[in-house]
């Protein structure tokens, strides 16, 4: 009896492709975390500089190592567009 198709049987460019929308989406989150904190130290809510300044020092390091992920992937997609067949 045949079985419908599976989770393994899905094309592997579907993971990537979600598991890169899921990543841009927690850096996403993570940029207005830190621009809500910085909201709220201007507007006087909030006096802890110190957890304000690691939340933008965290979506800045995983906003730029997404960057350097997309720099990569262009300069791969264009060494395989120079692939002679």
């Amino acid at each position: 009896m045949p079985a419908g198709p599976s989770k393994a049987a899905a094309p592997a460019g579907a993971d990537f492709t979600s598991a890169l929308r899921e990543q841009l989406e927690k850096v996403s989150e993570m940029q207005a975390e830190a621009n809500a904190g910085v909201e709220r130290l201007l507007t006087g809510e909030s006096e802890n500089i110190t957890e304000v300044f690691s939340t933008a020092r965290k979506a800045e390091v995983a906003f730029t190592l997404l960057m350097e992920i997309r720099n990569k992937l262009v300069d791969a997609y264009s060494e395989l567009r120079q692939v002679r067949v």
